[in-house]
């Protein structure tokens, strides 16, 4: 059978193949093909063969033209009054077919690719081309509407480049690469189709451009309406990962619960997940469980689908057979598709279904969801709750909030900032975060946890409040967070708690409204311990049902739960609370810190994740509680003040316990002062370090405490030393020692030893100085004290710089880098490295040198612990000029700016590698 192609290059196909056909016989092919089968007189043929004037022999040409074509198609030429005419009868032809089915898989090219024909041929040509447009058009508007959003814009890429100047072509593509998650790529194409135009002289049309708008606010009526879901009121903002990890997880599950607190998001990111896989399901039902409250869950389930009740056929069963597939006689069922119902038989085809807001009826959704998915092969779940459904199968994932920026950093970038940025943004008619909010911004939203419902009532309120204004009003954000949501638990932040508040047994009621007094996380003994008991059953169901975290090894209370807790407390039950974190605290630290590294640093890290609450606990026993016990707390911290590089939040909280507790007992307050002064003397302040440290030796020798006496002792000897009062500190050091050995306590020997020696340094007394320093050093290791052996190290390490021994100066120094490094001890570590940094120098090192020592200034500032010791000071100071007299300015700016780039621990590491 002949076949007649003209969707491309025109040709004719037979049994055999392609016959081949001169340029000329094709042309008279083409113009015969448009005709449709009509005749087409001589005179048109010439004009159509020869549109620039037909030569004086054109006549006997064409019939030559006609004698070569009809030995390809034979008699189908047929001679008609006045010409010739194609008889099409029986034979295929692509542009016909394409005109009855519209399949653009017909299409190889242009209309009549190829052919030197006349204006009829060049009419049918635009013709067809054009209506391959529409049918282009309308297969991508399908294409979208049915969520295949990918392969619509892989093809129309293409289309719109060649045809660069179509708006329509190019809105499409848009669209799809929009939906794709290539938003900057759709506003590359817009970018693309402008060009093109202005090439020729013109603009965009309105809707071109209105739709490029769209797509850089991200407008959610861009988002493909999904059959069954309810269409977005605003923006999703975020939770990319979530959902990537949702997707992942609803493959591989029937039953999945999204578990998290109220406020997070549940039902919106499940929403999201089943509109970017509604494709690949016959039908997606949501069914809202919230304020169902009496009769069969099933009949939520029905209303949901648009599924009829059957007489004599309980609902439930009406349902399991719509969803199956299975047969219940002669029923039709009433199924959701798009935005309208319409009566169809039941096809037992993928199903995706939503049970939104199950906490209340656990159990019950439990039971249906057994039933329906046993009963039901092509059904896939996705619960929300506050809890898990417990069901055989069933994949939990926990959401919290979105990410937040970490303390102290700005990152607009951070879901939380994002969705606070959009929020604010229409709060204000378009006028969105400025740079100078970006900081409290990043705080607002640590601070709520990142939730998402607490930072949309929070961004409401700023029609009314500054940014600022809600930062300050935190504390009382229970009732700072209301707004005027339809859904009654969505109104204020209290409603939200109050929802899952209410479902909890009177045991986990008064466990959770306890664990308020928590500022931060808790460990299993911590909660016990406020408890007055065992709490490991209901604070297991606290974390199942979404009120308590527990997350590496720990609790915790988000801050608005916290809050929510807190504000439902008893008076008695608060100072019962608190006196049991009082008794918990001062029991821990009663106990020294360990000396030896590993254990070190895992107590720097506990009392770091517990500082919060340990200084709720300070501040309590201040105000409301008892002070003297307040006072010992804070006097076990100091410890951990200093090593952190909090000394001034140090200084305030001993400070303040002090004032509080004037009649604790002497040796209390002897430590107390003890620990003050320190801390003063490593903030900078001398003067009160002086001051403090005397109170402290009178404190104890009044009271005949020889120990405390030995440590005030100690103390004033290097605060005198740091006031350069060389003779004051000797006498402070000598009395020390001497009382030490009368006692026989080797830790105080070796420490007044370490100490005396840098005061007998500080005078250049070297040769008195080195003696004690060794004797230190013997005396700390034998007693397995590894600060103090750092220390004695780091002592004999200068003294040996300062003698010309640079090679044992260095050895002494890297081992005191590594023990403060073990220990973590950051201090330690920049003496370590202003030591190094001096033997670079004086190696002839000036750039490496001059670097470590500006990392370590740095450094010090932020740690707020300058240095003290005055020889040590000013080795540092006279190392620093000579580096920076041999390099050049240039070279100095480059060296402060690698500095700039470097942390301590890439620093340290390199040091001692």
């Amino acid at each position: 059978m002949l076949r007649f192609e003209v969707l491309g290059p025109v040709r004719v196909l037979t049994d055999t193949g392609e016959p081949a056909l001169p340029p000329k016989p094709r042309a008279l092919l083409a113009v015969l093909l448009a005709a449709r089968g009509r005749p087409v007189t001589v005179e048109r043929l010439l004009g159509e063969l020869w549109p620039d004037g037909a030569p004086s022999t054109a006549g006997a040409t064409l019939q030559m033209h006609v004698s070569a074509l009809r030995k390809v198609v034979g008699d189908r030429i047929r001679t008609a009054p006045g010409g010739y005419r194609l008889d099409l009868d029986g034979a295929g032809f692509d542009a016909a077919e394409f005109e009855d089915d519209g399949d653009l898989g017909l299409w190889r090219g242009d209309a009549y690719a190829a052919v030197a024909a006349g204006p009829s041929v060049a009419a049918d040509a635009a013709r067809l081309n054009e209506r391959r447009l529409t049918a282009r058009l309308r297969w991508a508007r399908q294409a979208l509407d049915q969520g295949r959003h990918v392969e619509a814009a892989t093809e129309l890429a293409g289309w719109a480049a060649a045809q660069p100047t179509d708006e329509s072509l190019a809105r499409l593509l848009m669209l799809a690469l929009y939906r794709s998650g290539r938003a900057g790529e759709a506003l590359g194409a817009f970018g693309r189709t402008v060009q093109a135009l202005d090439d020729l002289g013109a603009r965009p049309g309105g809707e071109l451009e209105a739709l490029a708008a769209a797509v850089r606010r991200q407008d959610p009526t861009l988002d493909r309406p999904a059959p069954g879901l309810p269409a977005q009121r605003n923006r999703f903002i975020g939770r990319r990962a979530e959902i990537d990890r949702l997707l992942g997880l609803l493959g591989e599950a029937r039953l999945l619960t999204v578990v998290g607190p109220g406020g997070a998001g549940k039902t919106r990111i499940s929403l999201e997940v089943a509109r970017e896989v509604a494709v690949e399901y016959d039908a997606v039902h949501v069914v809202e469980l919230a304020e169902h409250r009496d009769g069969p869950l099933a009949v939520r389930v029905a209303a949901a689908a648009g599924i009829r009740e059957e007489p004599g056929i309980s609902i439930l069963d009406t349902v399991i057979a719509q969803i199956s597939g299975r047969m219940l006689g002669p029923v039709t069922a009433t199924v959701t598709t798009g935005t309208a119902a319409a009566e169809t038989r039941p096809a037992g085809g993928r199903v995706l279904m939503i049970l939104d807001n199950c906490e209340h009826l656990r159990v019950e959704a439990a039971e249906l969801a057994h039933i329906l998915l046993a009963a039901c092969p092509g059904l896939r779940m996705v619960a929300t709750s506050r809890e898990q459904l417990g069901l055989p199968g069933e994949v939990v994932f926990p959401l919290g909030g979105l990410t937040t920026p970490s303390p102290g950093v700005t990152d607009p970038q951070a879901d939380a900032v994002r969705l606070l940025a959009d929020r604010v943004a229409a709060a204000r008619g378009g006028a969105g975060l400025t740079p100078a909010e970006q900081a409290v911004a990043a705080e607002l939203v640590r601070r709520l946890d990142g939730l998402p419902l607490a930072i949309e009532l929070a961004a409401a309120r700023l029609r009314a409040l500054p940014l600022a204004e809600i930062m300050s009003r935190l504390d009382r954000r229970l009732d700072l967070l209301t707004g005027r949501s339809p859904v009654a638990r969505h109104q204020t932040m209290r409603a939200a708690i109050d929802w899952g508040y209410d479902l909890l047994d009177p045991t986990q009621q008064d466990l959770l409204r306890l664990l308020g007094v928590f500022a931060g996380g808790f460990d299993p003994a911590a909660a016990e311990a406020v408890y007055g008991e065992d709490p490991l059953d209901p604070l297991t169901q606290l974390v199942d049902r979404s009120m308590v975290e527990w997350r590496d090894g720990r609790y915790r209370l988000i801050e608005t739960i916290r809050a929510y807790a807190r504000e439902r407390l008893t008076g008695d039950e608060r100072v019962h609370a608190y006196q049991r974190l009082v008794d918990l605290w001062e029991s821990r630290l009663a106990v020294p810190p360990p000396s030896d590294g590993p254990r070190h640093t895992a107590w720097l890290s506990g009392i770091a994740a517990d500082h919060d609450t340990i200084v709720a606990v300070i501040d309590w026993s201040l105000r409301d509680g008892d002070p003297e016990r307040g006072l010992t707390v804070a006097s076990g911290m100091w410890w951990y003040w200093w090593i952190a590089g909090r000394m001034i939040e140090g200084r305030e909280w001993l400070g303040r316990a002090l004032d509080a507790a004037p009649s604790a007992a002497p040796s209390l307050r002897g430590r107390a002062l003890r620990a003050a002064a320190a801390l003063a003397r490593n903030s900078g302040d001398l003067a009160q370090a002086r001051t403090l440290g005397e109170q402290c030796l009178a404190t104890f020798r009044a009271a005949d405490d020889r120990v405390g006496v030995l440590a005030a002792l100690n103390n004033l000897l290097i605060t005198a030393q740091a006031q350069a009062h060389y003779p004051a500190s000797l006498e402070f050091g000598q009395a020390a020692i001497r009382a030490a050995e009368e006692t026989g306590d080797q830790r105080m020997i070796a420490a007044a030893s370490n100490n005396t020696g840098g005061t007998l340094r500080c005078m250049g007394r070297l040769d008195e100085a080195e003696p004690l320093f060794t004797r230190a050093l013997g005396g700390f290791r034998a007693l397995g004290d590894r600060r103090g052996e750092a220390a004695a190290l780091s002592n004999l390490s200068t003294t040996d710089r300062r003698r010309g021994r640079h090679a044992t100066a260095r050895e002494a120094m890297l081992a005191a880098l590594t023990i403060y490094t073990d220990l973590g001890i950051t201090e330690g570590q920049l003496d370590a490295v202003e030591g190094l940094a001096q033997l670079d120098i004086i190696a002839g090192d000036a750039a490496g040198g001059l670097r470590l020592l500006a990392l370590a200034e740095r450094e010090r500032a932020a740690l707020g612990a300058p240095g003290f010791t005055p020889d040590e000071v000013a080795d540092k100071e006279s190392a620093e000029a000579a580096a920076r007299s041999e390099l050049g300015t240039a070279e100095r700016a480059a060296i402060y700016r690698e500095a700039d780039a470097l942390t301590l621990s890439e620093v340290v590491n390199a040091l001692l590698e």
